[in-house]
């Protein structure tokens, strides 16, 4: 098991019936990708274009993977 999913696992989780269930999962692999990418940043006091490449492949798709779910919250109250 890995440690994203440790991190869910340490947080109640939704009723798979929930309508943001989905959501719910995306949301928590996005946070556990920025808190890697924190963690990297924590555990090396100098700038370094090594652990840039590394912060950049772990934020990069993340940042993209939440503007997708932004862009794709399509709340009508009609």
């Amino acid at each position: 098991m890995n440690s994203e999913n440790s991190e869910i696992e340490n947080i109640p989780q939704p009723d798979p019936a929930w309508d943001y269930y989905i959501l719910w999962h995306s949301l928590h692999h996005i946070k556990a990708k920025i808190n890697a990418a924190l963690k990297l940043i924590a555990n090396n006091e100098d700038a370094d274009s090594e652990i840039d490449e590394q912060i950049r492949i772990l934020l990069n798709p993340t940042s993209e993977k939440l503007t997708e779910i932004v862009e794709q919250l399509a709340y009508d109250d009609d």
